[in-house]
């Protein structure tokens, strides 16, 4: 599983399936007309019930379906802003950046030059 695919739950936390029937039981709403909302058969809807992890896009769908944030359920149950850890952005230049950067080196040593011997 990918990490900006899914929010895993940890179990003794939060159990994201429990939470989904709770709401879904104060909802109203037939299994039926929630599978349809969300584009399943009702036999899922049943097995979403007893997951512990669920991926972004299901949860987003259910969310809507149900007229509840889930991702603020989540993110305040498993303090998601400090658990993860920070990553570092690299980036990497083709050939054609490479040799871009170069021109506009050499242009800025240049006229860096050229001021030099306008100021004498």
């Amino acid at each position: 599983m990918q990490l900006h695919d899914n929010i895993l739950m940890i179990k003794q936390e939060l159990h994201i399936g429990h939470l989904i029937k709770t709401v879904f039981d104060e909802s109203g709403l037939s299994v039926a007309e929630l599978a349809r909302r969300i584009g399943c058969e009702r036999t899922n809807v049943y097995s979403i019930f007893e997951r512990s992890d669920i991926s972004i896009r299901q949860l987003v769908a259910i969310s809507q379906a149900l007229q509840h944030n889930f991702l603020d359920d989540v993110q305040l149950q498993c303090e998601l802003k400090t658990a993860l850890p920070a990553r570092q952005l690299t980036i990497s230049f083709d050939a054609l950046s490479q040799r871009k950067a170069e021109r506009i080196s050499a242009l800025l040593n240049r006229l860096a030059d050229e001021v030099k011997t306008t100021d004498i």
